[in-house]
This record gives structure tokens, sequence and C-alpha cells, in this order.
């Protein structure tokens, strides 16, 4: 059995962790944390996208929780494409 899953802070995200959208889904991998460490600001996270494999930002506030195994969202699927890519 593995570890349980219980939720972190964001600093505390595992390395390219599993990104899920809304209905429970795999969109992608966690890439890199944005945010301002020092000061403990969180701004997002960059997901290199399954499908297509581009690297898009996904701001905080549609991350409602982050765990010791994933990073969930609250994106639809459709939400995806309209992304903006992280450069």
């Amino acid at each position: 059995m593995g570890e349980e899953e219980v939720e972190v802070a964001w600093l505390a995200m595992p390395e390219k962790a599993p990104v899920m959208d809304e209905a429970g889904q795999e969109i992608g991998r966690a890439e890199e944390l944005l945010g301002d460490k020092e000061d403990d600001i969180f701004h997002g996270i960059v997901v290199k996208l399954s499908h297509g494999g581009q690297r898009v930002e996904v701001r905080a506030d549609r991350i409602p929780k982050i765990t010791t195994r994933r990073v969930y969202t609250d994106l639809a699927s459709d939400e995806l494409a309209s992304l903006p890519e992280y450069r």
C-alpha cells in the first residue's frame, strides 16, 4: 500500500505531479511552481499538457487543492485550450 494522499502547502507540491481537471481526469504534469517563496505568495503552476505537450499556466485561484500525490484544478476539459501558454 502506498502512502495516504494528504493536502500539502504549495511549496510542497510533488515534482512532476499529475494535474487533474474538475472531473478527476489527468490533464498533464506539473512542471514548475509560480510564486514568491520568500513571501509565500502562490501564483500558479506550469503544466505540460498530456495532449499536445504544450506548457500552459494554471492560476492559483483555479487550484483548490495540492496533495502529496496530485494537483487538483477546477478546470473543465474544454477550458484547457484557452489557458495561456507559458513562455
